[in-house]
């Protein structure tokens, strides 16, 4: 981990703005997640001014490389340079809408001030492929994959209730547990069994399902964005996955909550 009296007075790194606020008359506080320190609070003197400087290179999902210094406080942007500014993606309501979601999703599951390298690079591949048009099939590889690296990743092979392997047939996730729940531990009936010790309801997962999480699962983006799921699969990969990442932030990812009511506006195909 590197905290941040390990770092020179001054430093540069690469990141990616997450979130921005106002702070006092003319600053703003912004999120941003770095390729070498992980998750910064870093706060931009003046930003909100007309005439200046780091405004335009610091705007939610942008990929900018950052010139820093160490404050008594959060750390204090003195310079910024766009590398990609995803300007397809942030040009209309549904693109902004699925980069927040990502943006959220490292933000609420990943360290403050602990580099992860592949967590960075999944972010900065999740936002190219937004820009070039992607959707919802890359929303849930890439929400997958912010599980597997920061330690949450769910038990797809063995039965979180007995260990047994898990034989194709309809089964059970339960995001209390972490995992499957198979079909012969489900039909027990045990009042103090799955439901009781989950803590969490437990949701049906079919064969098509559990197959396409274990392909999220090993394999990359690109192999994955060549299946096809229609869509009662994809409602069920929603309540399953998304069941999931609800439990563990006791909360609704409010970007995709907003992304969900915003897609229910669209016209078909719109």
């Amino acid at each position: 981990m590197t905290s941040s009296y390990e770092k020179p007075r001054t430093f540069k790194t690469e990141g990616v703005v997450l979130r921005q606020s106002s702070s006092g008359e003319a600053d703003r506080m912004l999120t941003v997640y770095t390729r070498d320190f992980g998750m910064l609070r870093l706060v931009a003197r003046g930003m909100r001014r007309p005439n200046s400087r780091l405004a335009g290179h610091l705007e939610p999902l942008v990929h900018a490389s950052l010139q820093l210094a160490r404050g008594r406080g959060p750390d204090v942007v003195t310079g910024a340079d766009t590398l990609h500014g995803h300007t397809a993606l942030r040009s209309n309501l549904e693109g902004i809408a699925r980069g927040l979601v990502c943006a959220e999703l490292i933000d609420a599951f990943a360290p403050e001030e602990q580099a992860n390298p592949e967590l960075f690079h999944l972010l900065l591949h999740a936002l190219d492929m937004l820009n070039e048009g992607d959707g919802d099939l890359l929303l849930w590889h890439f929400a997958f994959h912010v599980l597997v690296l920061t330690g949450y990743m769910p038990e797809l092979q063995q039965c979180v209730m007995c260990g047994r392997q898990v034989e194709p047939d309809e089964h059970l996730f339960t995001p209390g547990l972490g995992g499957v729940v198979c079909s012969r531990c489900a039909r027990d009936g045990d009042p103090g069994g799955p439901n009781e010790r989950a803590g969490a309801p437990l949701l049906p997962l079919s064969v098509n399902a559990l197959k396409v999480l274990r392909f999220f699962r090993d394999h990359p983006y690109d192999d994955v964005r060549r299946i096809r799921i229609d869509g009662a699969l994809s409602r069920e990969l929603e309540r399953v996955e998304g069941g999931y990442i609800r439990y563990l932030l006791e909360r609704e990812v409010r970007s995709a909550e907003f992304l969900s009511r915003l897609s229910r506006l669209l016209p078909s195909g719109g």
